[in-house]
């Protein structure tokens, strides 16, 4: 298995910035509904590392991120792992849910932390077809201070979950995956449910080879950095074994600062690794100065690299020719303003570069799937366990 050989830019700066949407000719994800679409641009890059362009549909903001692998996957550890955008996604979203609820009541909040844990499963057999993702349940965890007495305040974060939050909705709503596939160019049949909006979209290589840093002022400095180095693990690349019976825990700390950006520390508790820091602010068509991505444009990212990292690491273990793959992912939500949140069916049109027959790339989508983390995720109802507690 060997990938593209293109690479990012060198430096902790580079793992997140502003990109120029100019060099996308697709037609612009805004429409006359309510709904907020999340287009992904993926690519694969040396090793582990993964190239993804995110654009806000409502109001074209284009942000391009980095993703890694620890050392559990033979990464470099140089930026984060696809499971610490979709939960520090998750805790932005989730605390953007909860000062809107807030505001809404006229309920002032002077201090606003979250605590996310994410709990994965890993079993079965590569080689024999068998090994599955799984997820248990997320434990969600506020402290806040605020001008209302800890029932309402926990009342807010009930209601924020529940009737607010498309990341909440994401959890708790079962979608089934659809797909559209090129392999070397060519369109091939896929075994499962078709992605009806996918069929007419290019290959984005060209168009992520020619991204460009956007310009103007006014976004954040150090979106993402590594704050963290964690040791090598003894057991070295347990992630690239043939078989597999193992759990991964992610934990995100977050915080609302003082200028109103959510600043996420995510750490992989179990296998130890590398700890994150995410910023993310508000878009702009939901009252933010968007100076960093949204909570749904991690979590979309999330999903896309998660699914990037199962097909590169199939095609691994299987010793599969995969010179080259990119995707593109459509998300697509619903606010709960005032409430009933939705997230609909991810969408994913996915390009392969291999000289194997059709069949074994057909395999190694559907186990790219049935191994991500992620897509376990969306296609399970996912319970949250809420604590509430004020200073």
């Amino acid at each position: 298995m060997s990938a593209n050989k293109s690479q990012p830019g060198s430096g902790e700066r580079d793992i997140a910035f502003r990109a120029d949407p100019g060099v996308f000719e697709d037609a612009r994800l805004t429409g006359m509904d309510s709904l907020v679409r999340v287009r992904t641009r993926t690519r694969a890059l040396g090793g582990m590392q993964k190239e993804a362009v995110v654009e806000y549909g409502p109001t074209g903001a284009v942000w391009r991120l980095l993703c890694d692998e620890g050392p559990w996957l033979n990464g470099t550890d140089l930026a984060p792992f696809p499971l610490a955008f979709f939960t520090a996604g998750l805790a932005a979203q989730l605390m953007s849910d909860y000062l809107a609820e807030a505001a809404d009541r006229d309920i002032r909040i002077d201090h606003l932390e979250m605590s996310v844990d994410n709990f994965f499963t890993m079993e079965g057999s590569a080689l024999k077809g068998t090994m599955a993702a799984g997820v248990d349940p997320v434990r969600l965890a506020i402290t806040v201070a605020g001008d209302a007495d800890v029932e309402e305040l926990e009342d807010i974060a009930v209601i924020a979950l529940e009737d607010r939050s498309a990341g909440g909705a994401t959890l708790r709503d079962e979608l089934v995956s659809r797909f559209s596939i090129k392999l070397n160019g060519r369109p091939v049949r896929w075994s499962g449910e078709d992605a009806p909006t996918m069929d007419t979209l290019a290959d984005p290589a060209a168009a992520l080879e020619a991204l460009q840093p956007a310009a103007g002022e006014g976004h954040a400095e150090d979106i993402i950095r590594k704050d963290e180095s964690a040791p090598p693990p003894a057991e070295g690349a347990v992630g690239l074994k043939s078989d597999q019976k193992r759990s991964v825990h992610v934990h995100t700390g977050a915080r609302l600062r003082s200028d109103g950006l959510k600043e996420l520390a995510v750490q992989c508790i179990q296998p130890a690794g590398s700890r994150f820091v995410f910023l993310s602010d508000d878009a702009a068509d939901v009252g933010g100065q968007e100076r960093a991505p949204s909570g749904l444009a991690y979590l979309s990212a999330g999903v896309a690299f998660c699914f990037m990292t199962q097909l590169g690491r199939y095609a691994q273990i299987k010793q599969q020719d995969l010179s080259g793959y990119r995707i593109v992912q459509d998300t697509v939500f619903r606010h709960g303003n005032p409430y009933d949140p939705a997230a609909l069916p991810v969408d994913t049109f996915v390009c392969l570069d291999s000289g194997n027959p059709v069949a074994d790339n057909l395999q190694l989508v559907h186990m790219g799937e049935q191994t991500c983390y992620l897509h376990a995720a969306l296609r399970n109802e996912v319970e949250v366990e809420l604590q509430v507690s004020d200073l």
